[in-house]
Order: C-alpha cells, then sequence, then structure tokens
C-alpha cells in the first residue's frame, strides 16, 4: 500500500488507487437520559436531597449523583450499558434497573460500588422501570418477556412474577399505588395491567378503545389516584385506584404529542410535561385545570417543596427556581466514554462531512481538512436519533429523524440555532404522520422537493410509506402503497426522476406526475446515480446499471464486495460502495469494481478530493488517497 499526494488522484482517476485507513475518533460523545428516571435521596456525606439519576450508552453507564448547593457528585459505574428505572427503597438505598443486562442494582449512600440484584437470569434484559411498595418491595418493568420482578430488601429475595401478557414484549412504566397494587404499562400493544401481590391476580383497566396504541408510558401514582400516558393517543388517563376506572382524560397540550409525568405534586394534582415541548404543568384533578408553570425546561423528573424542579435538559442537569423564573444551576453531569455509535454521514454543501449518532439526537461536522470533529449539538427536541440525512441542490442538509420520523433542515451557512420557527436553524418541520416512526432515507429530487422512506415501529401504523415534502409549504404527502409493505428503504435521484426502493421492489417515480412510471422485482441494497445519469444498483454480486430512457437494465458486472450497503457519487465520477467488511469503487466507464480497501463499516461520504468517510462502531474513518 502507497500513499499519494492530494494533487495525483485527478490525474489517476482511471485506476484504482491505494490508500491508508485513518481513525479520526469519536465524534460524538453525548449521553442519553431520555428513558432514565430522576429521585432525590441522601448523599454519601450525609447531604439530604441529592438528585441521582442514570444514562445509557453503549460503552457503558453510571449512577450520578449531583447536589448543586455544595457541588457534591457521584459517578459509579453500573454493570450494564444503561441504567432506566430507578427508585428510592423505603430503606434509603437506590434500585436502579439495568439495561444489556437487565439487573436490578443496589446502591447505599456512602458505598463504592453499586450491588448487581440480578434479574438477567430470568431473559431480563431492560428493566424500563421501576416502583418502591408501601411494604418496602421493589418491582422492575421488565423486557422483552413482558415480566415483572420483585425484590424484597428485608429477605433479599428476587422474585420473577411472570409475563403479565404473552402477545407483548414490554413493561414500559410500572408504579404502586397506596394499596399495593402494582400497576403496569404494557406495549407495544397497548395494555394496564393491575396485579395484585398478594394472590397473584391481574384486572386490565386500560379502555378498549386505547388497545389499538402503542404503549401505557409514565405511570405515576399520588395519593387517590394514578395518572396514565397513553402513546400514541397522547392522552393522560386519570384512575381513582378505589374504583380503578377513569375519572379524568386529558388531551395533550397543543404542539406536543404526549404527556409525561413527574413526580411530587400535592395530593389531588399532578405535575405533568409535555413532550417534546418540556413545557411543565400543574394538574388540578377535582378542578379539571391545567397550569402552566414553566416553558421548554426539559425531561422534569421531579418538583421538590412545590417549588425546585430537578430536569435533564439535553446533557444538562437543570435546577429550576418556579418562584424566582430562573435556572438556579446548570451542569454537565456525564460524557460516553468511546461515544455512541454513528448512524448517518453525508457531504455538506461547504465541503465538510456531516453525520449523527445513535439516540442522543445529535449533530456533528468533520473538517477534511484539519480532521476536527465538531458535536453541533441537538438537531431537534425529542429523544432519539437523526436516522436519515442528506445534502440538496440548495446547500442544504435535509435530515428524517427517529422517533415520529420528524423532519427537519439545517443551513450550514447560518448560526446554529435549532427550533421550530421559521428562523429557526436547524428547523423542525415535525412528523411525516400516517403512523410513520423511522425514516430510512432522504433525498432532494429535481423539483427540489424532499423524498423520504420510512417505516411504522412500535405499533404506529400498519405500513411503511413514500412521502414528498415540500419545503416552500411544508405539505407532506404520503403514499402507503408504492411498494410492498409500504416502506421504501432506498432513494436516489437525478434531473429528472426519483427512485425507490423496498419491499424487493424496485420503482422510478416521475414527480412532475406524481405517479409511478415503471417498477420492476430487483432485490436492491444499495443505489446511486452515475455522472452518466444512469442508476447503479447494488444486487448481491453484482452491480446493475439500470437507464432511465430505456426503463431498463442495461448492464451487469461483478462486485468482489458483495452486496453493498451504502453507495454514493465521488467528486471524481467514480461511484464508491461499502459494506461491512469492504470498500469499493465503481469505474462507470469501465464497467468495474476494485476493492480499495478490506475494511468495512456502515455510511458513506466523499470530501471535495474524493477521500472516502465511513463509520464503524462509534468512531469516524477515512480512507484517503
Amino acid at each position: 500500500m502507497f500513499r499519494l499526494d492530494f494533487a495525483l488522484p485527478l490525474l489517476c482517476a482511471s485506476i484504482a488507487l491505494a490508500g491508508t485507513v485513518e481513525d479520526l475518533g469519536i465524534p460524538i460523545k453525548a449521553v442519553v437520559f431520555g428513558n432514565s428516571h430522576g429521585v432525590l435521596a441522601r448523599g454519601p456525606r450525609g447531604t439530604p436531597d441529592m438528585f441521582y439519576i442514570s444514562y445509557y450508552s453503549t460503552t457503558g453507564s453510571q449512577l450520578i449523583g449531583y447536589h448543586a448547593a455544595t457541588g457534591e457528585k457521584v459517578a459509579l459505574p453500573v454493570g450494564s450499558a444503561g441504567g432506566y428505572g430507578l427508585t428510592k427503597g423505603l430503606d434509603g438505598a437506590l434500585y436502579l434497573g439495568g439495561v444489556g443486562p437487565g439487573n436490578l442494582y443496589r446502591y447505599r449512600p456512602g458505598d463504592q460500588a453499586l450491588e448487581s440484584l440480578g434479574g438477567a437470569q430470568f431473559g431480563v434484559q431492560y428493566i424500563w422501570d421501576a416502583a418502591t411498595a408501601p411494604d418496602g418491595k421493589i418491582y422492575g418493568a421488565c423486557y422483552p418477556q413482558a415480566n415483572l420482578i420483585e425484590f424484597d430488601p428485608a429477605t433479599g429475595v428476587l422474585r420473577d412474577l411472570g409475563r403479565l401478557r404473552e402477545d407483548v414484549q414490554y413493561v414500559r412504566s410500572v408504579c404502586v399505588d397506596r394499596l399495593g397494587r402494582v400497576w403496569a404499562g404494557l406495549g407495544t400493544r397497548a395494555h394496564l395491567i393491575v396485579y395484585n401481590p398478594g394472590d397473584g391476580s391481574q384486572r386490565e383497566v386500560l379502555p378498549e378503545e386505547y388497545h389499538g396504541n402503542s404503549s401505557v408510558y409514565s405511570l405515576q401514582a399520588n395519593g387517590d389516584y394514578v395518572f396514565a400516558s397513553v402513546l400514541y393517543a397522547g392522552v393522560l388517563l386519570v384512575y381513582r385506584i378505589d374504583t380503578c376506572e377513569v375519572v379524568r382524560t386529558l388531551q395533550h397540550p397543543p404542539g406536543d404529542f404526549m404527556w409525561m409525568n413527574c413526580a411530587g405534586a400535592p395530593a389531588g394534582h399532578a405535575y405533568l410535561y409535555g413532550s417534546p415541548s418540556g413545557s411543565l404543568y400543574d394538574y388540578d384533578v377535582e378542578a379539571d385545570k391545567v397550569t402552566l408553570l414553566a416553558r421548554n425546561l426539559g425531561q422534569c423528573e421531579l418538583v421538590a417543596d412545590g417549588r425546585f424542579v430537578h430536569a435533564i435538559n439535553d446533557q444538562d442537569y437543570v435546577l429550576y427556581d418556579l418562584q424566582e423564573k430562573k435556572a438556579l444551576y446548570r451542569e454537565r453531569l456525564a460524557e460516553a466514554r468511546d461515544g455512541m455509535a454513528l448512524f448517518t454521514l453525508t457531504s455538506g454543501p461547504d465541503g465538510m462531512i456531516y453525520g449523527s449518532t445513535y439516540i442522543n439526537q445529535h449533530l456533528f461536522r468533520c473538517n477534511p481538512q484539519t480532521g476536527d470533529l465538531t458535536d453541533l449539538g441537538k438537531v431537534i427536541r425529542g429523544g432519539g436519533q437523526v436516522d436519515s440525512i442528506c445534502c440538496g441542490r440548495n446547500g442544504k442538509i435535509y435530515i428524517g429523524a427517529y422517533a415520529r420520523a420528524i423532519l427537519a433542515v439545517y443551513d450550514p451557512s447560518r448560526p446554529w440555532q435549532p427550533g421550530i420557527a421559521a428562523d429557526s436553524n436547524p428547523r423542525e418541520r415535525g412528523p411525516i404522520g400516517q403512523g410513520q416512526y423511522r425514516t430510512r432515507c432522504i433525498v432532494q429530487g429535481p423539483d427540489h422537493n424532499v423524498y423520504v422512506g420510512s417505516i411504522p415501529s412500535y405499533n404506529s401504523g400498519p405500513t411503511g410509506a413514500f412521502s414528498r415534502w415540500n419545503t416552500a409549504t411544508d405539505r407532506v404527502t404520503v403514499w402507503t402503497d408504492l411498494v410492498p409493505g409500504g416502506a421504501v428503504h432506498h432513494v436516489a435521484a437525478d434531473d429528472r426522476y426519483v427512485y425507490g426502493a423496498g419491499g424487493g421492489l424496485l420503482f422510478v417515480f416521475d414527480p412532475q406526475t406524481g405517479k409511478k412510471v415503471h417498477e420492476e422485482q430487483q432485490p436492491v441494497s444499495a443505489m446511486a446515480v452515475g455522472p452518466d445519469k444512469l442508476l447503479y444498483l447494488s444486487l448481491g454480486d453484482e452491480i446493475a446499471v439500470f437507464s432511465p430512457t430505456e426503463l431498463n437494465i442495461v448492464a451487469r458486472f461483478p462486485c468482489p464486495a458483495g452486496a453493498l450497503g451504502w453507495m454514493i457519487l465521488a467528486p471524481n465520477g467514480k461511484l464508491c460502495g461499502i459494506n461491512g467488511k469492504t470498500l469499493v469503487e465503481i469505474d462507470p466507464e469501465a464497467r468495474t469494481a476494485t476493492v480499495l480497501a478490506a475494511e468495512g463499516g456502515k455510511f458513506l461520504a466523499a470530501d471535495s478530493n474524493s477521500n472516502l468517510y465511513f463509520a464503524r462502531g462509534s468512531r469516524l474513518f477515512r480512507w484517503r488517497r
């Protein structure tokens, strides 16, 4: 292997060039607090009301404790990739539900480590939520067998209480009422079951009209009431615990998708925050009255003394004073040791490389000249990740994001100021709708509209989709019947057509008529338009060349890498592709595919010198000519 100067590639464009693979590092070290729960408990030195929470990271988690007034901090490794469910026991200890593996952990303030109490032996992978009963027992909400676990601190015995329903995988939320009954919110077909630990009996209490929803989220027991949030209906159901019947139904706030519960409300009230706005409300059940307390706080975990809000805003812990109407403290709590897995890549209009990482909604920029990596921050308000990205024809970057298939647009020439206002950058447009949840691919078409392939998830809809976003009017048109199953997984565009593939079908879409002009059965795993305006398809061990004028495959030639996962057109006029093992270059004139490196990864982008960027885990790599 030898290395060439940057001036040579254009002189050698017709031959396969040797190059070197460089590890550029970890673009983003943001962690994820979105599914975690926070509590107040004693600090290691006896300090009252320390805030505790854990997080998720693909390379391991910590239980974090932070006391804003004293600066005292705890950071103890969790024996799992994440910690979601968290509750304070009557014994003063904290009980944390692990994620991968799904063990229950105990922390007694002042201990030097967390103690694993088990759980994974029951087949538990995630403990989504945890709650403390009046008798001191701890209950955990488990995945993937939709079971409850019970730990008795008095005896040290951990029990599997069994699967609550055979047709679901998630117990997504759990609380215990003052009578000692365990309320379990299930998914991904929504159910709400009241479990009696005394006799093991179960009672379904979710009205039938909500069973078509995904999950019952964010359960909270307070006095005579239990509060349950229903995804996707977005309603809050209020139950009387003596009858287990719904006495109030509260619609989500305008501009939000659902309610989330925040602990600490007085009897007869609930503290709620809207998702994704993060605005906090007080709900008076008897008066059926909602009062806005503060806007855009983030993930509100609890309110202390009716005044102090403990919240997570992206990476920061925030202590907000409702009386003074200001944040008293803001502190970044943690950083992922080895980052999070990369999830997209694209070449930017400014010559930079852009991409995203798993489940923290952050976007990064790589400077090809210096190799510098910059975490730009969170793209949209909600949780999840950017799962599709493309550089448009107009100097903008278009984004599709999980969850709810949110669309957004970013202009790299303008300052970073994310939001939903017309002048925000990135500007969050909102969801595709019709049950779409994850975007698989995105491209700007010749008509300057943006085309998106998407799928439903978690019982969000009956079919996937191919959608057109008119960025001038913000109107979205959705087709669910263009391919088997509706879901389009690959898109490309030239100066006349948009091409899509999904469900084993390749189709050609004419933006002028809004209709397909051609379709054929093809197992496409990647595709890109070449400099000759022909469409290049990865079909197993072959590259096929599709002509938009003849509407037919006009050539085939072998691909030594086998099926590719991603293809792009580089500035030097060559197409490049990658899979998990190999990086290849495709010469459209010679119609040959050549191995560039026996190293693989995910995603692909090229800089102005046709150096190639790809991901492996949380790290960004460059194949340099």
